[in-house]
């Protein structure tokens, strides 16, 4: 319904967030269905590391709502929270961090608000974009 980011795996696999029917759906590259993982996350953004690990950034699942600050904005808009997971290439999920959603012009440091893009650097720090805070942030994995 709204294809909102794709990504690539090692072996040439396509995985598109497919965002209003809260599913990831995963291609071949001549566009045959290989798998669809529904009802997990409302997928905005993806990044896959080099060890075909996807992570995922979104919302839980939720039903179509109207939000008379958002007229327009189809699902999930404004989220109700604030999730990033890690899923292998069958789709299970490995990881989910939750994060706490920012309020509209008051965001702080650490939260996001309408988290939309994920990013990983080769120490495992996420990189999280939000469109209405208008920044992105360093998360340091902790150990």
């Amino acid at each position: 319904s709204l294809p909102h980011a794709i990504a690539i795996d090692s072996k040439g696999t396509l995985y598109i967030a497919d965002r209003n029917n809260q599913r990831v759906q995963v291609y071949s590259q001549a566009g045959k269905l290989l798998d669809s993982w529904a009802n997990v996350i409302v997928p905005w953004g993806f990044c896959i590391t080099a060890k075909d690990e996807i992570w995922v950034a979104g919302c839980s699942p939720m039903p179509w709502r109207v939000d008379p600050k958002y007229p327009t904005a189809p699902l999930s808009c404004p989220p109700k929270d604030q999730l990033v997971m890690k899923f292998n290439t069958a789709g299970r999920a490995l990881q989910i961090w939750t994060i706490p959603k920012g309020e509209d012009e008051k965001e702080q440091p650490g939260d996001v608000n309408w988290l939309h893009c994920v990013a990983l650097d080769s120490a495992g720090n996420l990189y999280l974009g939000d469109i209405i805070g208008k920044r992105a942030q360093q998360f340091v994995l902790q150990k």
